[in-house]
């Protein structure tokens, strides 16, 4: 969860990418922009459930896809806490038990999913997506010449999860798309909430 403090920091955007919402969704970011069009997007279908509250007025489009860095088909591994679903398989030290499911799902960039989305659009993005956020990135290129922020959970212990990226391949990916490190959210025992911000010229 998110302070309001902390998200007023954030710069107001047109559009705001929600990239890994779960069934509950992120309402403290959503209430923080209630001017921007919401882009959600869960390869889990129960995920759109976050949408029935949502005020009549609010534009918002749910896509069921999980995001990467190039097109195709993942399996995705379902737990019984579904927030901590993954593309990646838990290490013993993540203290989880065997996924309940594992559903095949269709993996798209984030440039080719939402290019018709954001024209003319200033962009926010968040994504919590249980060690995918690199992938997520490489995928997302284009959009991010539109991005004002990039509020992502990422792994800074790289063991929790097979496979996953180290923090320091992330942070590279972020400063060869033109953005820094700006705020720190939260830093808990395997991730944290880091805010990169695009470097102004």
């Amino acid at each position: 969860m998110y302070e309001d403090w902390q998200l007023n920091k954030l710069p107001k955007v047109d559009t705001l990418i929600d990239i890994g919402v779960g069934e509950l969704g992120t309402n403290e970011l959503y209430d923080a922009f209630p001017e921007s069009k919401l882009i959600l997007i869960d390869p889990r279908i129960e995920s759109k459930a976050c949408t029935k509250n949502f005020p009549k007025d609010r534009e918002w489009r749910f896509f069921p896809y999980g995001l990467g860095s190039s097109p195709g088909e993942m399996n995705l591994n379902i737990y019984e806490n579904e927030a901590l679903s993954s593309f990646l398989e838990a290490n013993e030290i993540n203290f989880l038990d065997k996924p309940n499911e594992t559903r095949r799902v269709e993996i798209k960039t984030l440039d080719n999913l939402v290019y018709n989305e954001i024209i003319g659009s200033t962009i926010g993005i968040k994504i919590d997506t249980e060690g995918f956020e690199l992938e997520i990135i490489k995928g997302s290129s284009q959009t991010l010449t539109k991005t004002e922020f990039v509020l992502a959970e990422v792994r800074h212990n790289h063991e929790s999860l097979k496979g996953v990226y180290q923090l320091h391949e992330f942070m590279n990916e972020m400063s060869k798309n033109g953005f820094v490190l700006t705020n720190i959210f939260s830093a808990k025992p395997f991730i944290a909430d880091l805010v990169f911000r695009p470097i102004k010229v």
